[in-house]
This record gives C-alpha cells, structure tokens and sequence, in this order.
C-alpha cells in the first residue's frame, strides 16, 4: 500500500470550546464574569460583536441576519488540557449556568466543573449542562491564576485575538 492505513489527518486543535455531537465535554468556567453582548454577521461573513450596554455598531449587515445575545467566557478544557474561549449564544446553556449560579449548593462555576453535552443537529439540537463536584486540579488552578495573562475577552468586541500568547 503506498498511504499507510495508520496515516490519519492531525485533529486541528482550536482556541474556541464548541461541543461536539454525542461526546460528553468536561469544562471548568474560569472567568470571574462573562462577557456579555450581541453578535451579527455582514454581508462578507463576519461577526460583529458589541457589549449589551451600547448601540449596534453601523456595518453591512448580512440580509438574514438578526442580533444574537452571547456570553463568553474562558474554561479549562479537560479534552485539550488547555484554556479555551467558550462563547455561548445557546439559551438553554446560559440559563443552565446561570440557575446554577444562583444555586446555594453550586454556586459560581469557578468552583465546579460542568459536563456538557450536545445532542441532535440544525433545529433539533438539544444541549446538556450537568455540574460535577470536583477538586480544583493543578493544572486548572495555574491556568487561573495566569488567566489575566492569558485571555483578554473584551478583544472580542474589537475583533480581536481575545488569546495574548
């Protein structure tokens, strides 16, 4: 055989938490407060992001597109051992998070983890958002505390790399 079976295309790691279709996903929220605002594409396919507390800025909006509330956030991804950027424009994920917030027995999510989990696909897509109690790990702890360092989320409005490293 000239290609060997074995040779296989390198999964593309990404700097952005999506959750994929049928795969259970441990993440650790390590942002103090969500970024909040609104996303709307143009007509060359790119979003436009700005904070909940100003005016749609003026673009070339895209004819079918409508403003999306979003919230994002930085985690720890246990699948890539890696912080990544999670922006959520799901309802049903922020309204997980935030009852659980507000939850005396959860809390902040700093201070557990969440398994989420993505099932169906287009209008049928469901999301799951379960807390698991769990110790603080090392590795989530040092991405916390150099996370200042790390990740500026408020690029997001600028359209910038909200990645510093």
């Amino acid at each position: 055989m000239f290609i060997p079976e074995d040779f296989k295309q390198p999964v593309m790691a990404t700097r952005y938490f999506r959750p994929t279709v049928g795969q259970a996903h441990k993440v650790r929220i390590l942002s103090d407060k969500p970024l909040c605002g609104y996303l709307r594409w143009t007509d060359d396919k790119r979003p436009v992001r700005w904070s909940y507390m100003d005016q749609a800025p003026e673009a070339d909006w895209a004819a079918d597109s409508k403003p999306k509330s979003f919230i994002a956030v930085a985690v720890w991804n246990y699948d890539e051992k890696d912080v990544q950027v999670w922006e959520i424009t799901q309802s049903s994920i922020r309204e997980a998070i935030e009852n659980l917030s507000v939850d005396p027995d959860f809390g902040h999510p700093v201070n557990y983890d969440l398994k989420v989990m993505r099932t169906g696909k287009d209008l049928e897509t469901r999301y799951t958002v379960v807390p698991i109690s769990a110790d603080l790990k090392p590795e989530v702890q040092d991405a916390l505390v150099n996370l200042e360092q790390r990740v500026k989320l408020e690029n997001l409005f600028t359209g910038d790399d909200p990645f510093l490293t």
